[in-house]
């Protein structure tokens, strides 16, 4: 029998469609959701709120949720709306997609659209919700008491091979992005924010650096090249590519120069802002 987790049926609240979890279709539930902009305005905890998307902590029924807006982006981008499907549409899909092959991530419990004439007005993503911290403040904390973890080198890689074994890639792998919950002394690593994210047939070594630089490129200032090479370490194993010890070297050279050409954009720009003051 499928997991409940990936069932949905058609949902239509006013203006507003899209597809709802069964298990989540439920009267309180129903009543949050034809009113979304009023649920995400009480919320307790915005993460984002631009004019792209805004995004927070909402209350149905006692039970926190995350729930995100995405606005228009210009007339150009809206006339695309019409012959494609919104992003809460692709990030329910990927989520599924991930989940069902073994990646953590929020399960999608909803998805809204407003079109008028095909062209898409708004739209909405309901997850569930993850109570975790983001991974880089708490590598950044742990490295002030005792380093970064084997342990927890060894979880971050193995959620990147899952990941990319799975046939997708971020688009958008920052330290941000992945969350790190504790639950009685047991640490869960989550994956988040697939707004990016593509399904290949194939994952090329190109897709896969470039999702790799991103992620270390964002650890910069709390990483030792030793903890690199041991990140690709877990990485490859886990994911069963380049176990040849000098694919991997030549894989880590690119990674490091990524890495130089970050940290020298960074001096470049803090000097500017040196100067302009």
């Amino acid at each position: 029998m499928m997991d409940t987790k990936f069932q949905f049926q058609a949902l239509e609240l006013g203006p507003l469609k899209g597809l709802i979890r069964l298990d989540a279709c439920i009267p309180e539930m129903l009543e949050a959701l034809s009113d979304p902009d009023s649920l995400l305005n009480a919320s307790d905890l915005l993460f984002k709120n631009s004019a792209r998307t805004k995004a927070g902590r909402v209350m149905i029924r006692e039970r926190p949720f995350f729930l995100k807006r995405y606005n228009q982006r210009g007339m150009i981008h809206t006339a695309k709306t019409i012959f494609r499907p919104s992003r809460p549409w692709r990030v329910r899909k990927l989520a599924v997609h991930l989940i069902q092959n073994g990646v953590n991530t929020p399960a999608p419990v909803a998805i809204l659209e407003e079109r008028r004439f095909g062209l898409l007005m708004r739209s909405y993503l309901v997850t569930e919700y993850v109570p975790g911290e983001r991974i880089r403040a708490f590598m950044s904390r742990r490295m002030k008491d005792s380093g970064w973890q084997a342990g927890t080198v060894a979880g971050v890689a193995g959620l990147i091979a899952k990941l990319h074994a799975s046939g997708v890639c971020h688009g958008d792998l920052k330290a941000n992005n992945i969350l790190l919950e504790t639950d009685k002394g047991k640490e869960r690593l989550w994956l988040i924010d697939l707004d990016g994210a593509r399904l290949k047939p194939d994952i090329s070594d190109k897709d896969r650096t470039a999702d790799l630089g991103r992620l270390l490129t964002s650890f910069s200032e709390i990483l030792l090249p030793s903890e690199l090479y041991r990140f690709l370490i877990h990485y490859s194993r886990e994911g069963g590519v380049w176990q040849d010890n000098e694919k991997r070297r030549d894989v880590a050279n690119r990674l490091r120069t990524i890495l130089s050409e970050h940290q020298a954009r960074h001096r470049k720009k803090r000097s500017a802002r040196v100067r302009v003051v």
